[in-house]
């Protein structure tokens, strides 16, 4: 089962599928282990939740149990080893577990089909999605949208694509806003509200307000490890800018 390791867990992963393969009952069909794959009769599953997403709140539970039930309902078997999930930003396509899914087991031929649970999971931007249906159809291999419909007709290749256009101009407007809103956080002193660059980690000073909102007084980088002398410790991110200043 393809992952990365140090946003989740191994167990943490397959626990996730062992209960969405509960919830809708199909036990034996959605995360099966030991499946025979050389053969070319097995489902995919793919997934993409940004690190941003992950730190806020983890949807992967929630994606996964659409794509069980809709195993269910077409009574296809998806490996575990099948069921791969992205922490990449959509704005391109070649994502290490999207290269998986297209050029090992669409391009070699070794599914019959793959679900993603829904279509802005794929990718906000449209051209992608033609490129990835277009290979999906020369290789004979089924795709399935938890959100949109999957028919290979002009009305459902139309929908689609003005969801993806939907998608695209949404993800436009919360880059926009975003942008907007760490452009007045510098102007008041403050670092932007994204990871901390390479060597730092993030801090802020913040308060809950009455009305259940997260006020913050004040936000700023620190070093991420510091030695006993008060500078940066050996070995560690902030030591290894120095190196490459220095």
């Amino acid at each position: 089962m393809l992952q990365t390791k140090e946003v989740m867990s191994r167990e943490q992963l397959d626990h996730y599928i062992e209960e969405a393969a509960k919830v809708v009952g199909y036990e034996h069909g959605f995360g099966v282990q030991a499946c025979d794959l050389t053969k070319s009769i097995w489902w995919a599953v793919y997934i993409r939740q940004s690190l941003e997403e992950q730190a806020k709140n983890n949807r992967v539970p929630e994606y996964l149990l659409p794509c069980a039930r809709l195993a269910k309902e077409k009574g296809v078997v998806v490996p575990s080893e099948y069921i791969v999930i992205d922490h990449e930003s959509s704005n391109y396509l070649d994502r290490k577990h999207m290269l998986f899914v297209r050029k090992e087991l669409i391009e070699k031929r070794r599914i019959k089909g793959v679900i993603i649970p829904e279509q802005g999971r794929l990718s906000g931007n449209s051209l992608h999605q033609q490129i990835f249906e277009a290979e999906c159809s020369y290789y004979g291999v089924e795709f399935l949208f938890g959100d949109a419909p999957s028919g290979t007709d002009w009305a459902s290749a139309a929908t689609r694509q003005l969801m993806a256009h939907a998608n695209q101009l949404r993800l436009q407007t919360t880059h926009k806003a975003t942008r907007g809103g760490n452009i007045g956080r510098v102007l008041k002193g403050m670092v932007p509200a994204h990871r901390a660059a390479y060597g730092y980690r993030y801090c802020r000073d913040a308060e809950v307000t009455p009305d259940g909102r997260v006020h913050i007084r004040r936000a700023w980088w620190e070093v991420d490890e510091l030695g006993p002398d008060g500078g940066p410790l050996w070995g560690s991110p902030a030591w290894v800018v120095i190196q490459i200043f220095t």
